[in-house]
């Protein structure tokens, strides 16, 4: 496995929950949101999601996610999925310190060829936001899992 693809810790269960946890870094490149489709849809199945519709929205979720923090933040790319429950969490951070949009579009720009991604993540996701963090910030998702098998 090449060094971007490597996970940078998988956490495994909690003691006494059911918690699972695991990251990735990308460099700030076109190649990152394809990587952490893949990757998202591989880790996603191994924690046995019986829902192909949830697997494939979380995997869209993260794509918009990881895109916008190539196109608007600044390198590397965290990656970060957590498991509770039946709660995802997604967390997506960079190093600019430009806070991610939280109006993503007026009503001039209906006609526009991009800046629907945070609206698919919002429609999606059970809560969605933006954190400052240190040099950067993370944007995080929320959802709601349909079942996990046993």
């Amino acid at each position: 496995m090449d060094a971007q693809r490597q996970p940078l810790g998988v956490i495994g269960r909690a003691p006494g929950g059911d918690a699972r946890a695991v990251a990735w870094e990308f460099p700030a490149d076109l190649r990152a949101p394809s990587r952490a489709r893949n990757l998202t849809r591989g880790e996603l199945a191994a924690w046995k999601l019986t829902d192909s519709a949830d697997i494939d929205d979380v995997v869209l979720i993260v794509d918009e996610l990881v895109a916008n923090a190539v196109v608007h933040g600044r390198g590397p790319i965290r990656l970060r999925l957590l498991l509770d429950g039946l709660m995802l969490r997604g967390e997506i951070s960079d190093h600019s310190p430009v806070a991610a949009p939280t109006n993503t579009r007026t009503s001039r720009e209906e006609d526009a060829e991009d800046g629907r991604g945070l609206l698919l993540v919002a429609a999606l996701a059970a809560a969605c936001g933006s954190t400052p963090t240190g040099p950067g910030k993370t944007v995080w998702f929320q959802f709601l899992l349909t079942g996990l098998a046993p």
